[in-house]
């Protein structure tokens, strides 16, 4: 359980994610400046660049990544790799009223090449991430190949999911396209 200050850290860190969306949204993402979006916030620009590191990260940082990681160290202690993941998702990505704040980062990310550069920089880091949960779950200190290629066919997987999620004619929920994508692995 989070203390109090890392509550608190995460709420300004939600708020000020959002402050950045609208402004963005309505302005263009070029046309607004960290400074604004910190006075906005109530807090300062170098608050905004510890807490994100960058003005992309603003759009690209999921507030559920800690849920998301722990859900999966638990189905890792009895499950493969893939289902493991797999499984983890779902819960994460199950609640479609939840993932509507998701939806609007995801369709801002596809629409600006600067914060969709950003994403893909941070799939890479997420994908070693997961080779090395995925080796220290076997055991095992470095990851090996397998790990790897379990990882990036993970990342895949859920990345062709949010991909077809995002599209404006797109009705089916975020979960359901998870699961098509690992049955594709699967078959």
């Amino acid at each position: 359980m989070a203390g109090l200050r890392e509550r608190n850290r995460r709420r300004t860190m939600h708020e000020l994610q959002l402050i950045a969306l609208d402004r963005f949204e309505e302005r263009g993402f070029d046309n607004v400046t960290i400074e604004e979006i910190a006075g906005e916030g109530g807090v300062s620009a170098s608050t905004i660049y510890r807490y994100f590191g960058t003005k992309e990260q603003l759009v690209v940082w999921d507030e559920t990544d800690d849920e998301l990681t722990t859900e999966l160290v638990r189905r890792l202690a009895g499950e493969g790799p893939i289902d493991a993941f797999r499984g983890a998702l779902l819960t994460r990505y199950g609640d479609e009223e939840a993932n509507r704040a998701l939806l609007r980062r995801v369709r801002f990310l596809y629409a600006n090449p600067q914060v969709h550069a950003a994403a893909i920089e941070q799939e890479f880091q997420d994908q070693a991430e997961l080779a090395a949960g995925f080796a220290q779950a076997a055991g095992r200190r470095k990851p090996s190949l397998e790990d790897r290629t379990r990882a990036r066919v993970c990342m895949a997987a859920l990345g062709a999911a949010v991909e077809e999620w995002q599209t404006p004619e797109n009705t089916r929920p975020l979960s359901e396209l998870i699961g098509l994508a690992f049955a594709a692995i699967d078959g």
